[in-house]
């Protein structure tokens, strides 16, 4: 079980590394109010915004009032610039149409609009005010130049807009971080790979650290279809290099992935995607015993919907995810070596001394026949179907202005019998190496953000991460001898059974 306790403080306490001894929790409870302002950057899984207030000439303006609206979220934060005119409102959700409204006596109010605010985002708000003759306001909106002047590394957001839109096979979200400069397939996992690194990764989850520590990769990995629905994934932030230590454990790249969260509005979708064997084209390799061009019948339905809205206006939102994918698939499997069989599937094979225990032994014709059916066993169409289901539900509860909390579940569900060859043909491995995958995840978070003062901002969070694969052997395709152990005659292998396999990862 992995476990992630973070606290808007000096301090981070992860359980799976190494248990925090009780000095640490003391010292950690003791600069629990220190300040999020004093470090100017916005945490894991959530946004800021940041801004200094100027006058014509350029002067900073103290005491300004300004507030940070989205009334979408019922989320409102009032503030002061501070002597330097300086303001920052930290812990804000990634989201659009937020408005910062600034105003101080004999200045006209300066407002600006629909602002989209990015997960991982720090965004620099340039406030110039001018003198009022008369009650007046200045608008700008969200169009203008808004940049991020803290940030130093080397970033991406894959936003919502890029994830309905753009296509993608299977809906495994995680991929389109390949859409980030620098960032290319790992061949040896199919996950993904930064700057050349492979592996050595970290993901997040609405700031909630949701990496696999077996083999440090996402949630189930490459062989599921998808770790979280397309649907419920608000976007994303893919961070390549210069990312700060809150982050950490990385040494390659960072996925940190926002939810969908509920409004003040009832929203939703659904989608069901099908395709089978009349859509597929002709794979030249695939043929049956008889060396005849065969196309296995295949179809894969995958199917979801999403809703969230609010409980109680401003107050209690709520969002759900739901998906199950259902595929069959069958695998053709056959003996390519010309020492054993013809191009035509016609069997060429010699049985002589060397095929019996005792050397220089003639085999018998009952012994060679036993060899000849032993092999043809690899000649078959073999079963294999894949069953996944995603579920997400979502809390957010905003009692007050100045407390925010969030609580979220996900789980996956994933069995593939004869899943273990994910080929569409195979050389004697779709029997002989195959096996039953399998894959449960489930990951918990909960999060406090309270706002002490408009200098003082805390956030305290707790995940829970669990993931369990496993890869057994399939009773349908041992060897008919009961041998269970790996084979190779004459340079062919995968003539047993796999020798990796019963595997499980805690």
């Amino acid at each position: 079980m992995d476990s992630l306790m973070t606290k808007r403080s000096r301090y981070t306490c992860l359980p799976v590394v190494q248990p925090c001894g009780k000095a640490v929790l003391i010292l950690a409870v003791l600069y629990l109010g220190f300040s999020a302002s004093m470090f100017g950057q916005s945490m894991a899984g959530l946004a800021a915004l940041n801004g200094t207030v100027r006058d014509p000439s350029g002067a900073v303006l103290a005491g300004a009032k300004v507030s940070v609206v989205n009334s979408a979220l019922g989320i409102g934060r009032a503030l002061l610039s501070n002597d330097d005119g300086y303001f920052f409102a930290p812990s804000l959700p990634p989201a659009s149409n937020y408005q910062v409204t600034v105003e101080k006596a004999g200045f006209s109010r300066f407002v600006v609009q629909s602002i989209q605010l990015t997960v991982g985002q720090n965004l620099s708000i340039p406030v110039q005010m001018t003198v009022a003759a008369q009650s007046e306001t200045v608008t700008v909106t969200g169009s203008a130049p808004l940049v991020e002047e803290t940030k130093t590394g080397i970033s991406g957001v894959v936003d919502s807009l890029q994830i309905v839109n753009l296509p993608i096979n299977g809906r495994r979200v995680d991929q389109f971080a390949l859409l980030t400069p620098g960032v290319t397939t790992d061949g040896a996992s199919g996950g993904v790979s930064f700057r050349g690194v492979p592996g050595g990764n970290s993901f997040l989850q609405d700031g909630n650290d949701v990496t696999q520590q077996w083999g440090l990769d996402i949630a189930g990995g490459a062989v599921v279809p998808s770790s979280i629905s397309q649907d419920a994934v608000q976007e994303f932030q893919v961070q390549t290099s210069g990312y700060s230590a809150e982050f950490g454990r990385a040494v390659g790249g960072v996925i940190n992935t926002v939810t969908k969260s509920g409004t003040n509005n009832i929203h939703g979708s659904a989608f069901w995607y099908f395709r089978n064997r009349t859509l597929n084209a002709q794979d030249p390799y695939s043929k049956d015993a008889s060396g005849k061009l065969f196309n296995p019948p295949e179809y894969r339905h995958q199917a979801g919907a999403t809703v969230g809205g609010p409980i109680i206006k401003d107050k209690l939102f709520f969002f759900g995810s739901g998906e199950v994918t259902r595929r069959n698939f069958p695998l053709v499997d056959t003996i390519n070596n010309a020492q054993f069989y013809s191009p035509s599937g016609a069997y060429v094979g010699q049985c002589g001394a060397s095929a019996v225990p005792t050397p220089g032994t003639p085999a018998s014709a009952a012994q060679c026949a036993a060899a000849q059916a032993y092999f043809q066993r690899f000649f078959q169409t073999v079963p294999r179907s894949l069953s996944q289901n995603l579920g997400l539900g979502k809390i957010d509860w905003r009692p007050n202005e100045k407390n925010t909390v969030s609580a979220s579940f996900n789980l996956l569900n994933f069995t593939s019998p004869n899943g273990a060859i994910s080929s569409v043909t195979a050389n004697a491995s779709g029997v002989g190496s195959n096996g039953i995958q399998s894959a449960k995840t489930r990951n918990a978070r909960i999060s406090d953000t309270y706002i002490f003062s408009g200098s003082m901002v805390n956030e305290a969070r707790f995940g829970w991460f669990k993931d369990r694969r496993g890869q057994d052997i399939s009773p349908a395709l041992t060897p008919p001898n009961g041998l269970l152990s790996g084979l190779t005659v004459q340079g062919q292998g995968s003539l047993g059974v796999s020798t990796n396999i019963p595997n499980i990862q805690p």
